[in-house]
């Protein structure tokens, strides 16, 4: 079970005290962030205008706490109401940079979507032979906030977080690729790509500024940059979204759009979730930045049907019947009880001995949602024990403790807004969720377990067996003389 409490890689009393420390915290701070200037921010808007784009009711303007450069509403915006149009002409997608030579190259390689954009970036920024493209990656801040370009030292702080596991895989991965660029496209084509420019700090530059501008829907294979659209700050709290619509003769054409979601007050700040199912610690890898006015801290926790079960194939066979798959992850948080789906699924992982007869085929049809209530008190118990314990030594994990962690955001040792408030940030976001399982799951083995009930006693009251009180309604069939 170790291995649900692992850092991930390319893939409640504690809780409440941490978090209290936190949000008071939050209203003298705003999020780390990818520090673009004003001058730089109004290099994008002019880029992107001429390109096509409009701030139909939203324009510049510096936040009150940070004096960074942000969006705002210039009228009162009701619900469905369009905020920015960017035509499929200004975005920075496959098409629009095949046009280029480094693009047409790196098309005619077959390289990934998002490889392709990001090689062309780097060109357009820090090469010589420019496009129309340049304005755009000019335009974008050097310091894009994302622990992929933080130094050696700045990263130690996440030494031991889901975050650093995460951070290393990825940070691997692009150096494969970067140097089997090198050996293949790169020196084949030296002319378009010298070695001065595609040097390997470009290079993740360019991949953070792909990876922190794209958001849902353009992602994947249809990945494109939608100037304007990351000029909208990162709020959980959101009041806008994106969506992409057709546009043009017959429809062939596409445009980005950024809408409200309610309403918005002239001057009020426009701000998108960049990835509502995310945690602080992924949004923070990803974009470069966090929201720590609407903070969503959390851990996850993956759960995954042991290969040397000798019920594994009954197991998998329920799960899967139930929609799931044989190795799920999920998020857990300081503030919030594990869900059913979750528990419904730690009891079948833990399926054993006097409880096997239910993934017997005759049940098959109904295990499942045996699963979401107590099976028996062996079952809950090793269920409390495999999450609690797990914890505790994920916790031990940690080059710093929990209290540790809250002393340092007490004594304002990391100044807000900066990497190291960041990764603090981080840390207690994760260590507060395991605190907050340990405590939760070490509470329900203690005081919980003789008050549940279990399988074999909600069938005997379906039966009429037994009542509500636990006692048994055939008793009297003796007494009587009945029986």
């Amino acid at each position: 079970m170790q291995q649900a409490f692992r850092a991930h890689a390319p893939n409640r009393a504690g809780g409440v005290r941490a978090s209290a420390a936190r949000l008071k915290r939050s209203v003298a701070c705003r999020a780390a962030s990818s520090l673009a200037s004003k001058a730089s921010v109004e290099s994008a808007i002019a880029w992107a205008t001429k390109q096509g784009a409009k701030l139909e009711k939203a324009s510049l303007s510096s936040d009150i706490l940070t004096d960074k450069p942000i969006l705002v509403a210039t009228t009162d915006v009701q619900p469905g109401e369009t905020l920015i149009t960017v035509p499929d002409a200004a975005w920075v997608s496959v098409p629009n940079v095949a046009k280029t030579t480094v693009g047409k190259l790196a098309s005619s390689a077959g390289l990934e979507p998002w490889l392709q954009l990001a090689l062309v970036l780097v060109a357009e920024r820090f090469g010589s032979a420019k496009s129309e493209l340049a304005g755009y990656a000019s335009s974008l801040p050097e310091d894009l906030g994302t622990p992929l370009l933080w130094s050696e030292d700045e990263a130690r702080a996440l030494a031991g977080t889901q975050v650093a596991g995460t951070l290393n895989g990825y940070l691997t991965f692009f150096r494969s690729t970067f140097a089997q660029l090198q050996s293949g496209l790169f020196a084949s084509n030296p002319a378009a790509f010298p070695p001065a420019v595609f040097t390997l700090p470009n290079f993740l530059w360019a991949v953070a500024a792909v990876r922190s501008r794209s958001h849902p829907p353009l992602e994947g294979d249809k990945i494109a940059l939608a100037p304007l659209v990351d000029l909208v700050s990162h709020r959980r709290a959101a009041n806008t979204k994106l969506s992409v619509r057709s546009s043009g003769l017959f429809g062939r054409g596409q445009v980005a759009v950024v809408e409200a979601t309610r309403a918005i007050r002239k001057g009020e700040a426009l701000g998108m979730d960049y990835a509502p199912g995310k945690l602080d610690g992924p949004v923070l890898l990803d974009y470069g930045v966090m929201d720590t006015a609407s903070p969503k801290p959390g851990y996850s926790l993956t759960l995954t049907l042991d290969e040397s079960d000798k019920f594994v194939d009954d197991k998998a066979d329920i799960v899967e019947s139930a929609g799931l798959r044989t190795s799920m992850t999920y998020s857990v948080t300081p503030d919030q009880q594990p869900g059913e789906e979750m528990m419904a699924f730690l009891r079948l992982m833990n399926i054993k001995a006097m409880d096997a007869f239910l993934l017997e085929s005759i049940f098959r049809n109904d295990v499942w949602g045996f699963m979401q209530e107590p099976v028996s008190e062996g079952n809950e118990e090793a269920v409390c024990a495999m999450l609690a314990d797990g914890a505790r030594a994920a916790l031990a994990g940690y080059p710093t403790t929990l209290d540790q962690d809250l002393a340092a955001l007490r004594s304002n040792s990391a100044a807000p807004g900066s990497r190291a408030e960041a990764a603090l940030l981080v840390r207690l976001g994760e260590k507060e969720s395991l605190d907050a399982v340990a405590r939760f799951f070490e509470d329900r083995r203690a005081t919980q377990l003789k008050r549940l009930v279990y399988y074999q006693e909600r069938r005997l009251r379906r039966l009429g067996l037994v009542d509500d009180e636990g006692r048994t309604t055939y008793d009297s069939f003796f007494k009587d003389g009945i029986a």
